[in-house]
């Protein structure tokens, strides 16, 4: 895991932000901003983010 940031745009939408620069994300082919989708459990609130990789 890298640590990076998240940018909100529009309405709802989610970002990661990376940097492309050769590390992980880069080799993974996260792009500069890659969607990120919230999921929460509604008895506990735990939220997690998950982005959106290609293959």
């Amino acid at each position: 895991m890298e640590k990076t940031n998240v940018t909100a745009e529009g309405v709802g939408d989610l970002y990661v932000e990376t940097e492309r620069d050769g590390g992980v994300l880069d080799r993974l082919g996260v792009g500069h901003q890659t969607p990120l989708h919230a999921f929460l459990c509604p008895e506990c609130g735990l939220t997690q983010l998950h982005a959106e990789l290609s293959e």
